[in-house]
C-alpha cells in the first residue's frame, strides 16, 4: 500500500495551460504562480508534458531524422535572440527525441540536468511547436481538452500500477 495521492489534472490547470498558450508566459506566471512553485502538484506538469508530446508528434511524426531535431532547435535558439542561453540544446532536443518515442535515446528525463532546465525547454518548445501550428481558437480549445484527457489517461496508469 502506498500514501501516494493520485495525479488529477483539474479546471485550474487546463486553464493555466490556456493561458500560457493563449497570453504568454509573463500573465500565465501572474496569474498561476502558485502552480509553478507547488512541487507537490504534479497535475500542471503532467498536463504540460501531454500537450508538448501532442505538439511535438503533429509536427514530427510518423517520420522524423535526430538532425531535423537538431536544426530545430537551434533555429528556435536563434529566434530567442538574448534569451537563447536559457534553452539548453541538448535538453530540448533529447526531449523531443523522447517524446516521439525515440528507443535509441537511451536516457530519460531529466537528462541529467536540474528539473528547471527541462520545464524551461518543454515551455519553450511547447510556445513554438503550438504558434507554428496556427490553430484557430476552436482548435487550440481541442488541443487543450485532448491534453487534458491525455494526461489524465496517463495518470490513471500510473495509478494503476501502485
Amino acid at each position: 500500500m502506498t500514501d501516494k495521492a493520485p495525479t488529477t489534472v483539474s479546471d485550474l490547470h487546463v486553464t493555466a495551460l490556456r493561458t500560457f498558450l493563449v497570453e504568454g508566459p509573463e500573465v500565465w506566471l501572474k496569474r498561476h504562480e502558485n502552480l509553478a512553485k507547488d512541487e507537490t502538484d504534479l497535475g500542471f506538469s503532467l498536463l504540460l508534458y501531454a500537450a508538448f508530446t501532442k505538439a511535438t508528434k503533429k509536427k514530427f511524426s510518423p517520420l522524423y531524422s535526430v538532425p531535423q531535431l537538431i536544426r530545430y532547435v537551434a533555429d528556435h535558439r536563434l529566434s530567442l535572440e538574448e534569451h537563447a542561453r536559457e534553452l539548453n540544446p541538448r535538453v530540448a532536443e533529447s526531449l523531443l527525441r523522447f517524446a516521439l518515442g525515440d528507443e535509441s535515446l537511451g536516457e530519460r528525463p531529466p537528462f541529467g540536468v536540474d528539473t528547471m532546465s527541462v520545464v524551461r525547454a518543454e515551455m519553450y518548445l511547447l510556445m513554438a511547436l503550438v504558434q507554428e501550428a496556427k490553430l484557430n481558437d476552436a482548435e487550440l480549445e481541442e488541443f487543450i481538452k485532448d491534453s487534458a484527457v491525455l494526461a489524465n489517461e496517463w495518470a490513471a496508469a500510473d495509478q494503476e500500477q501502485v
